[in-house]
């Protein structure tokens, strides 16, 4: 391939020379004969099921959510120009080698080929929007996969611990980390100075309404799961290599199945709605690869003091900023100007430099070109593991646990992405605008110095956003806990003659490992119950298996128990309450979601003696009871009298919000329905919650897939909704009964396997 003529994203009128087969569940398979013809063919699809979500990522990219939903974009849109999103995106865009740019071309082609004959066949999301979608730029590829990726790293993570730092010390910012590498801990030479963070907690209370509108842009993960299985331990001979994504669930979901051939590869897996290829899950005819986030320390958040300047302001050590005014259009509103700047640290993000201070942030997809996608064609015409693993040295974001498994029976492991190691005190919180702590100068860690394991004794490789490594380079503070790692090592561990099947039973594993530490507390400390119904409890507590299946009364009691206990924990440490993330930042479920993470750590490790009230048996007692009671209490007034009628999927909903209808009250209707689901935040199965939304499912499984090397026409996969983004159009909601019985259906990949499930076919 070579970048053609349509580098400007112009709207072909030719035929794009490609035929699609629709599966029954919608699945396109996508036929032609050059590399360039069947990207086109991927835009065209991609846009067919999924061009209001692609609208809905570049409009939020390039800092233009606002002119469709009013106000309640302004503030996304703000942080997303000062940010410098889209210039940041054309400059990637520009430094991407030129086998890369003609496949953003094609594929832009494609997308704008379908927006030419559909205009009048848009999806009814743009009933609500006042113009259209423009056509498609090559360069929105790299601006929405950046878009997708910006808020998994560590921005909210810091600046929730400076916070707590400020106002609770040193210990409680200790203790919402656990146990963690000597090299890592936070000497008292790293500590910012009381001044300095309370600078920052000043701009953070002044800029709450915009972290709160952020809200819907944090695309968090940190439950995600990947395992391989080598031939000596499947049917087959083969290895079997399987996971399943976790993110915030939404509707249209964020992964989209899809199926290319042409003369250069045969390629098969899940993409992102408007990026070429198939960064993430997917196999061609030689090799399979997934990931899962590797919870990389990516971001630093600098507290920059500034001082007036002849109407404007420079930095206080004198250091002139250069600053720029955006026009901002508001639906409904007019227009308003951004003020944007960045000092040598980075961008200014958050509050306001007439006040004297603003926060600013460096983060790896900004720092240095981004040439991720400069790693898409190489995977996907990758022979072995080891050409793939050579495949992703361009990998930038975010940094990624990958594995991948080959026919000629080879596992292997890889952290790929950009690791950039930083002072000590970056780590934790946000740090003074300074040089000491500018980035300039740093390089990131040598691709060969990222951790790299292949085809291990025990016959098996897993990663669960644990952490991966004892040595080596410093990754990150925010690393998973063990507890779904292990459960699959202890699946695995005795599996002999494995199959597909095998994998979606480990899918679908809702054993808590988890419960038996939080269990032990109660038992131990639960003396002093006074609510009539507290004993009973107890006893189901006590005769429980530990799983958190749908139909299980027992496991809806142990997580309002446990969701009381870490209410507790966070309150006494004061990292909870009105003054420490209500307000707005971070948001107060994400603010939820990582003090749930830090008290769970907490009970684990039985490391409750930094716990005012709760360092004494006594307090225990006191407050484990008070707990069990408060449980007895809340479950009889919500769900009746009978305990036995208490089960989990009565409390433990998926909901799925659409973007649109969340923002917009006359698009309500596309919001798909609630369902209950097994598993919770510690098992496989996971259906991530936080205390601030009780015990719905706030995270859960985007995908599941299981690639077969002995015959990929035996691989499975399933995503939550369908294929498609159309609300009503018949393959918005098929999958979803699958996903909810955690089965897979079938992935087609050879020509008989694909002629057998086509249900419609055209060329295009």
């Amino acid at each position: 391939m070579t970048p053609s003529s349509g580098s400007s994203g112009s709207v072909a009128t030719s035929e794009l020379g490609a035929t699609v087969r629709r599966d029954r569940w919608g699945i396109a398979h996508v036929e032609a004969l050059s590399a360039e013809a069947v990207f086109a063919a991927q835009g065209w699809v991609a846009a067919d099921d999924r061009i209001w979500q692609m609208e809905w990522d570049r409009r939020r990219a390039l800092g233009r959510w606002a002119e469709v939903v009013g106000m309640a974009g302004a503030r996304e849109d703000a942080f997303f120009r000062r940010l410098g999103l889209a210039a940041i995106s054309r400059a990637d865009y520009a430094a991407l080698n030129g086998h890369t740019q003609a496949m953003c071309e094609a594929y832009t082609q494609g997308v704008n080929r379908w927006l030419l004959t559909h205009q009048d066949a848009l999806p009814a999301e743009f009933e609500h929007h006042p113009a259209p979608p423009e056509p498609w730029e090559p360069w929105h590829c790299v601006a929405v996969y950046k878009l997708r990726h910006i808020f998994m790293g560590t921005l909210t993570r810091k600046l929730w611990r400076g916070r707590i730092l400020a106002q609770a010390g040193p210990e409680a910012v200790m203790a919402t980390v656990g146990d963690i590498e000597a090299d890592a801990a936070m000497a008292p030479g790293d500590l910012p100075r009381p001044d300095l963070l309370a600078d920052a907690v000043r701009v953070l209370d002044a800029s709450a309404s915009d972290m709160a509108a952020l809200a819907a842009a944090m695309d968090s993960d940190g439950a995600s799961n990947s395992w391989a299985l080598s031939g000596e331990r499947t049917a087959s001979g083969k290895p079997l290599l399987a996971g399943d994504p976790h993110r915030g669930i939404e509707f249209p979901n964020v992964y989209h199945q899809c199926h290319l051939r042409c003369d250069e590869f045969d390629a098969i897996g899940m993409g992102f709605p408007g990026v070429p290829g198939f960064p993430h899950f997917g196999h061609n005819a030689e090799v399979a690869w997934g990931i899962t986030h590797g919870m990389c320390d990516d971001t630093d958040v600098f507290v920059e003091r500034f001082a007036a300047d002849a109407g404007s302001w420079r930095l206080a050590d004198g250091t002139t900023v250069d600053w720029r005014h955006e026009p901002l259009e508001i639906r409904g509103e007019g227009t308003v100007e951004v003020l944007c700047g960045a000092t040598p640290r980075g961008p200014v993000v958050l509050g306001d430099p007439a006040d004297g201070v603003a926060l600013s942030m460096q983060w790896t997809g900004m720092f240095g070109a981004d040439t991720t996608l400069d790693a898409q064609w190489p995977m996907l015409v990758a022979g072995s593991t080891a050409e793939l693993i050579e495949a992703v040295r361009p990998w930038v974001l975010p940094v990624n646990n990958l594995l991948a498994a080959d026919r000629a029976g080879s596992i292997a492991f890889k952290i790929r992405g950009r690791v950039i190691e930083r002072s000590p005190a970056s780590r934790w919180t946000p740090v003074p605008g300074t040089d000491e702590f500018a980035w300039d100068g740093l390089h990131p860690v040598p691709f060969e110095d990222l951790p790299q394991w292949a085809d291990p004794e025990r016959g098996f490789l897993v990663t669960a956003n644990n952490r991966t490594a004892d040595g080596g380079p410093y990754i990150s503070l925010d690393f998973a806990g063990p507890s779904r790692h292990d459960r699959i090592c202890e699946l695995l561990t005795p599996m002999t003659g494995a199959a597909v099947a095998d994998m979606s039973a480990v899918h679908g594993d809702v054993t808590s490992l988890v419960a038996p530490q939080v269990l032990g507390l109660i038992a131990e400390y639960a003396v002093e119950c006074g609510h009539e119904l507290s004993h009973g409890l107890l006893d189901m507590l006590a005769d429980w298996d530990q799983r958190m299946t749908a139909d299980s009364a027992a496991a809806t009691v142990y997580a309002v128990v446990k969701r009381r206990l870490i209410e507790s924990i966070v309150e006494r440490l004061g990292i909870a309450g009105a003054e420490l993330g209500a307000a707005g930042w971070p948001p107060a479920g994400e603010a939820s979601r990582m003090a749930a993470g830090a008290a769970t750590r907490m009970l684990c490790e039985r490391n409750l003696d930094v716990v005012p009230g709760l360092d004494n048996p006594i307090g225990r007692r006191m407050a484990v009871s008070a707990c069990v009671d408060e449980t007895a209490a809340e479950l009889s007034q919500r769900l009746g009298d009978d305990p036995s009628e208490w089960t989990w999927g009565r409390v433990h909903r998926m909901a799925s919000p659409h973007p649109l209808a969340s923002a917009l009250a006359a698009a309500r209707d596309l919001h798909p329905p609630i369902d209950g689901c097994a598993g919770d935040g510690d098992t496989v199965r996971q259906g991530g919650t936080a205390p601030e939304t009780g015990e719905r499912a706030i995270h859960g499984s985007v995908a599941r897939y299981a690639f077969d090397l002995g015959d990929w026409d035996s691989s499975g996969w399933v995503v939550p909704h369908g294929v498609s983004g159309v609300r009503g159009g018949g393959h918005d909601l098929d999958q979803r009964q699958a996903w909810l019985a955690c089965e897979l259906i079938p992935m087609a990949y050879s020509s008989e396997a694909v002629t057998s499930v086509t249900i419609h076919e055209h060329e295009i």
